[in-house]
This record gives structure tokens, C-alpha cells and sequence, in this order.
């Protein structure tokens, strides 16, 4: 699949600006992958599905305020996000800074002013931030992940974890640990070959 016909699946008009900087990912990683491990995915095509459209595929649920990303890696889905939403002010947080790097080359390239880059565990972040979303790919289980992470999110913020085939299983193992929390479960645009879903999870039933 192209990043052009990728993106009229997901049905996303964007400008031309926002289509090249997505396009410098694509390059840059592409570039970066020969010399550093960033990712498994070594194709254009790879690189164009499973980093680029599957970051972008959450994007009905991303709203603006403030967004967190966990576990992000090189910058995924962090970077692409940036990209289509200017308005939303991301940080980016992973504890792999060799990582890391990748996603401050493109923060400059692109110029995301929205985009901050943190090297840190979460378990390590001040208790004094609050995030309205917090996001995460390839991080661990639901549950581990709203362990580590629901004490960042504002009141009325939630949790987007980006899921394969299991998150039914992950999400009824969360509902009965985590009581207190309203969980759903939604459908992405299939531009992967893999079933995917986002997991919504926010404090207090609903």
C-alpha cells in the first residue's frame, strides 16, 4: 500500500506540507534502519503500513489538548500524529534515548513544535503532570498499562492502547482488576494485514 492510498483509507485530507513530512519519516527511517536497529521493518512498504498508517489509523480518537505516548520507540505513533494534529501538544517518552534520537531528528527536520521528547521511564515521571490522553502502541498489556499511567491522566482524560487480535482478552482481564474504569473497544481502518483496535479506557463508569 502507498502513503496516498493509505491515507484516502483512513480518510485523510491533508495538506501538502503535512504529505511531505510524512514522506520524511518514511525516508529517514528508511536511512536510519540501515545503520541503526530502529524497527523490524526494513521495506518501504513495511515502513509506509506498519509505522506510518498504523500510528495514523487511531486518528477519529485523538483529540486536542495535551497527548502522552509511552513506550514510543523512534516515535510511533507520536510523530505521525504530530504531524496531522499541530494543534495537539504531544510528549513523546521512551527509555531507549538511541531510540529516541530518531524522533528528535525528525522533531527538527519536520519542524513539530508540538512535539517534546522525553527520555524516561514512566514509573519516573512527577505525579504533577496530567495528560487528557495518554497512548500507547507496543508498550505492555492493558493492564500494565493503566497500572503505570492512569495517575496521569486528567479527570476526564482517557487511555488509547492500540491493539491486535487479544484485546478482548486483555480488556476483560483490565474490567476485573480495574472496576473504577469504564473500558471500550473500537474497530481501526484495516490498513494492516493484522486485525487492529484501540482500547478506550477513562476513570469512573459511565
Amino acid at each position: 500500500m502507498q502513503l496516498t492510498s493509505g491515507l484516502d483509507v483512513l480518510k485523510l485530507d491533508l495538506t501538502n506540507q503535512q504529505i511531505d513530512a510524512l514522506n520524511t519519516i518514511l525516508i529517514e527511517h528508511m536511512k536510519w534502519n540501515q545503520v541503526f536497529n530502529l524497527s523490524a521493518h526494513r521495506t518501504e512498504h513495511d515502513v509506509v503500513v506498519y509505522q506510518i498508517l498504523d500510528s495514523l489509523s487511531v486518528n477519529s480518537f485523538i483529540s486536542s489538548g495535551t497527548l502522552l505516548d509511552i513506550g514510543t520507540g523512534p516515535g510511533f505513533p507520536g510523530l505521525p500524529l504530530a504531524v496531522i494534529f499541530p494543534e495537539t501538544q504531544m510528549t513523546l517518552l521512551d527509555s531507549n534515548d538511541k531510540k529516541l534520537a530518531f524522533a528528535r531528528h525528525i522533531k527538527s527536520l519536520c519542524h513539530l513544535d508540538n512535539v517534546k521528547i522525553v527520555h524516561q521511564r514512566i514509573e519516573d515521571i512527577r505525579d504533577d503532570q496530567r495528560f487528557d490522553q495518554i497512548i500507547s502502541r507496543a508498550f505492555t498489556h492493558l493492564n500494565g498499562m493503566i497500572d503505570c499511567s492512569l495517575r496521569l491522566l486528567s479527570p476526564k482524560g482517557e487511555l488509547l492502547a492500540m491493539k491486535g487480535a487479544q484485546a478482548e482478552s486483555e480488556v476483560a482481564d483490565a474490567q476485573m482488576t480495574h472496576s473504577n474504569c469504564h473500558i471500550s473497544v473500537h474497530q481501526l481502518p484495516h490498513v494492516v494485514e493484522e486485525q487492529r483496535k484501540v482500547a478506550i479506557v477513562k476513570q469512573g463508569l459511565e
